[in-house]
């Protein structure tokens, strides 16, 4: 027996700035070359990912406060989590709280100094 694999390719015409054209065709000879069919392989890679990113329902953020390993509260934003730790009557210095995402570090630069 003998099987033939045939991919359907269809042609689309699209618009882009001249500026978004360029950086592309740059990108597409610095990772991939001169080979024959990099840009049309690039971009289709970039709407699968793009597509498969709207079809992944987005994780919801919680917050979590723990006590002894033993859960206290559970919300889904940090104002939430205190009304509820309030309400347990806890003091939110006493627990550790986790959330589900990892949170961006605060960075603070510039000069620390006390005014004379």
């Amino acid at each position: 027996m003998f099987y033939v694999c045939r991919h359907l390719m269809t042609n689309l015409t699209i618009s882009l700035s001249d500026d978004t054209i360029k950086k592309l065709r740059r990108a597409v000879r610095n990772h991939y070359g001169g080979r024959k069919g990099a840009l049309s392989g690039l971009i289709e890679e970039s709407v699968r990912e793009k597509l498969e990113a709207f079809e992944t329902p987005l994780q919801s953020q919680m917050f979590r406060a723990m006590k002894g390993g033993r859960l206290i509260a559970e919300a889904d934003n940090l104002d939430n989590l205190a009304v509820e730790l309030e309400k347990a009557k806890v003091d939110p210095r006493s627990v550790r709280i986790l959330s589900s995402k990892k949170l961006a570090p605060i960075v603070r630069t510039g000069l620390r100094g006390r005014e004379p």
